[in-house]
C-alpha cells in the first residue's frame, strides 16, 4: 500500500544502456519522456566527447539540460509579461469605449436624420 511519502510507482528505465529503477510520482507517459530526454542528452554528449567518462556526461547532461530550463523559465516569464500588457491595453480600450459609446448614442439620437451619411 502506498504511503503518504512514496511515489506513484517505480519503473526500470535505460539511459545510455545502463538500467535504473526509479520512483515516479510523474505518470508513465510524462517519466518516459523525462527519460528519453535524459538519455537522448547524454547520447549526444557522449557523440562529441566519446572519452569523457559517464560521471562527468551525466553532469554536463544536467547543465545543458538546467541551461534548456532556464531559458524557457525567462521566455515564459517574457510571454507573461507581455500578455498582461496586452490584457492592459485591452481594458483601456474597452473602458475608453465604454465613455465613448453614449456620447455616440446621444449624437446618434439627436442628429437631423434629415442629414445621413
Amino acid at each position: 500500500m502506498k504511503t503518504a511519502n512514496q511515489p506513484a510507482y517505480e519503473v526500470d528505465v535505460q539511459i545510455l544502456d545502463e538500467e535504473y529503477r526509479i520512483a515516479s510520482d510523474l505518470g508513465a507517459e510524462v517519466t518516459k519522456e523525462v527519460v528519453d530526454c535524459v538519455d537522448a542528452k547524454m547520447r549526444e554528449i557522449t557523440a562529441r566527447l566519446p572519452r569523457l567518462p559517464r560521471v562527468k556526461v551525466a553532469v554536463l547532461a544536467a547543465m545543458e539540460l538546467a541551461a534548456e530550463v532556464v531559458q524557457v523559465r525567462k521566455e515564459r516569464e517574457e510571454l507573461l509579461q507581455q500578455a498582461y500588457e496586452n490584457i492592459s491595453k485591452l481594458n483601456e480600450l474597452v473602458e475608453q469605449r465604454s465613455t465613448l459609446l453614449p456620447l455616440t448614442s446621444n449624437w446618434m439620437n439627436n442628429r437631423d436624420p434629415r442629414h445621413s451619411f
